[in-house]
């Protein structure tokens, strides 16, 4: 005897299924035997559709639970080390489809019909532990605000006019605020037709990026609350770029000394983050730009760029350090690197020395391109992980005149491609990680801080087009 689908008629029917679900595990649930293949965190949706709500699994395009037009999204969460709540991953929501997306406008394309109700189901994340093992945390459905729909058809619109071009090899994530077209999951390097070229290009998904997913999560998850730095009207009138720089344009060729007189700026006026403070205050920012609502969504980072009297860049820009034991298990395609440089962009604030001032030039919007980060930095990361796994760090020890030891390495350097490199970021030689492979020359167990660093040559290259 067949057992008898259910029909929600609204919404609270879902949850009177839902909420009793709380604190417990997949596993608890799992009546089709899912967790069978323990690493596909897939079937997690599946238990969620089969043994909770009760209906069959299927392969219709349309919402999954069509009857109240709601699509249901199961998402893992991760506790940083502030304790902040944070997306796993970024939130996938429908395959992109060149051939047949460019007929839809943005309200009626199959892709906005799922995201625009969707019931989130989300579980605390488990490092290390089988996914049966991890418990439901809470359910919420979606609405967006109306500002971050406006920023999202714009991303959309963004994302079809780079189709109709026939430019469809040029689309980045980071290109991007809130919707991105990223190439993650199954189907990865695939190469497809796309309208108006020969070109094929890579299959890709509809998606909300990480950033922007992780400020829903910590919305119905932990109810946080984040300055905004636009208003409603500049965010329907123009782009996110074109409103900050009508913004900030109106402080461009001010000194320091200027910007602190204007804005009554009065603290540390050789802080290391004064120029994000400038920026702030030129904003009416109360807090860090970093923390506010459109910077966290979009995954946006402010870089100072300061610009010697002969145009050249002293500074090379870093990141943040690897750990040596875990860049080696990494597969570029997961790598973090890779995905910093795909959905990070950076917002430049240049300055510019004049007679030993620094004055406030512009500010510039830039993401790697794609076909930059596989043709240039992924080099760059191989040949560091092969570096690290076969124990081949130190190349040669040298003395200056008083016999103070300098380490020569096999890391990439500045020469190495013209783009990006690998050096210390520690705050000496003693402040170290542990290798996973002794170093051969020095018999070293551990190694001195590590980071990749964007050649300044290539940063002055970028502010100059």
């Amino acid at each position: 005897m067949n057992k008898t689908i259910p029909t929600y008629n609204s919404i609270d029917e879902v949850f009177a299924k839902l909420v009793p679900t709380y604190g417990h595990t997949f596993k608890e649930y799992d009546v089709n035997h899912r967790l069978d293949q323990p690493n596909n965190k897939g079937q997690l949706g599946h238990i969620v559709e089969e043994g909770i709500l009760g209906y069959p699994i299927n392969s219709d395009p349309g919402a999954d639970l069509a009857e109240i037009g709601v699509e249901v999204k199961t998402t893992g969460i991760i506790a940083t080390k502030k304790n902040e709540a944070r997306a796993k991953e970024r939130l996938t929501i429908d395959s992109l489809n060149y051939v047949d997306i460019v007929k839809y406008d943005f309200e009626d394309s199959p892709m906005w019909q799922k995201a625009d109700d969707m019931l989130f189901v989300f579980y605390k994340y488990l490092e290390g532990e089988p996914y049966g093992d991890m418990p439901i945390i809470k359910a919420a459905v979606n609405k967006f605000d109306k500002t971050d729909i406006e920023i999202i058809k714009k991303d959309y619109d963004y994302i079809l006019s780079k189709i109709n071009e026939g430019r469809a090899e040029e689309i980045s994530e980071g290109d991007t605020m809130y919707l991105g077209a990223c190439t993650a999951g199954e189907g990865h390097g695939k190469l497809v037709p796309q309208p108006h070229s020969s070109v094929q290009v890579k299959k890709r998904k509809f998606c909300l990026k990480q950033s922007y997913f992780t400020q829903l999560v910590r919305k119905y998850v932990s109810d946080e609350e984040f300055e905004h730095v636009l208003t409603a009207e500049e965010i329907y009138n123009y782009s996110f770029e074109t409103a900050m720089e009508m913004r900030l344009s109106k402080y461009y060729g001010l000194s320091e000394s200027q910007i602190r007189k204007e804005l009554s700026i009065t603290d540390d006026p050789k802080a290391k983050n004064r120029y994000e403070r400038y920026i702030a205050a030129m904003l009416g920012i109360k807090g860090r730009i970093s923390h506010t609502d459109e910077f966290l969504k979009a995954n946006i980072q402010l870089k100072t760029i300061r610009v010697n009297e002969d145009e050249s860049i002293t500074e090379s820009m870093s990141f943040p350090t690897f750990k040596f034991e875990e860049i080696v298990k990494e597969d570029w395609e997961e790598s973090d690197l890779r995905e910093k440089f795909l959905t990070t962009k950076f917002m430049f604030v240049i300055f510019q020395e004049k007679n030993g001032e620094l004055y406030f030039d512009r500010i510039k919007f830039w993401n790697m391109p794609e076909s930059l980060i596989e043709s240039k930095v992924k080099p760059v990361f191989e040949e560091t992980k092969k570096v690290v796994s076969e124990g081949r760090i130190v190349k040669d020890i040298v003395r200056d005149a008083k016999g103070k030891e300098t380490r020569l390495t096999n890391f990439p350097g500045m020469a190495f491609n013209g783009i990006c490199h690998v050096r210390p970021h520690g705050r000496d030689a003693s402040d170290t990680y542990p290798l996973p492979t002794k170093d051969e020359k020095t018999g070293l167990t551990a190694f001195t801080k590590q980071c990749f660093w964007l050649n300044n040559s290539f940063i002055r290259e970028i502010i100059k087009k």
